[in-house]
């Protein structure tokens, strides 16, 4: 009996701490610019899979989300609030609106968001076209990065840094 009350508290700890979840964000940077008397209109719009906490990873054909890990909102509506705090701190519009009518137009798609593993190595890819108004613009990266979730999210803030300074200077 002395045995069994020994085993039972390791067994529920080990079973308790094996299997945690990490929960990942998209890091807003601000970006300095010039002022302007404009307003802007910010939407997006993507795929149901980017429309979910989960982060994939692809292998070939195959698409799969990481089981213990994912972001800590939909992928879509952080990368909507990270590019709303990037346009609103730039201070190159006179105000930032989320889905409404403003002077310009902005709506964004994201085309692909991916951590890709090869037997060499792997990378994510942030693939966003903007559309604002009468023009269009496609923002591609293509981030090399570790093969574990943890380095995949890194890779993303990376690209999405990069995104959000590109797509101020294109506005």
């Amino acid at each position: 009996m002395k045995k069994l009350l020994i085993i039972i508290p390791f067994f529920i700890i080990g079973c308790a701490t094996k299997n945690t979840v990490n929960n990942y964000t998209l890091n807003s940077y601000p970006v300095e610019s010039q002022n302007t008397q404009k307003t802007l209109s910010l939407s997006i719009s993507a795929p149901p899979a980017f429309q979910t906490r989960k982060i994939y990873w692809q292998k070939g054909y195959e698409k799969n989300p990481y089981l213990y890990s994912q972001w800590i909102e939909d992928f879509d509506t952080l990368l909507q609030k990270s590019v709303f705090n990037a346009l609103f701190d730039s201070h190159k519009f006179k105000s930032v609106y989320q889905d409404k009518k403003a002077d310009l137009n902005l709506q964004l798609y994201i085309a692909e968001a991916s951590h890709v593993v090869t037997q060499n190595g792997s990378y994510v890819i942030l693939d966003i076209k903007a559309y604002l108004n009468s023009r269009s613009k496609d923002f591609y990266y293509k981030i090399p990065c570790q093969k574990n979730a943890k380095g995949a999210v890194e890779a993303f803030n990376k690209a999405v840094k990069r995104f959000e300074k590109e797509l101020i200077d294109w506005l």
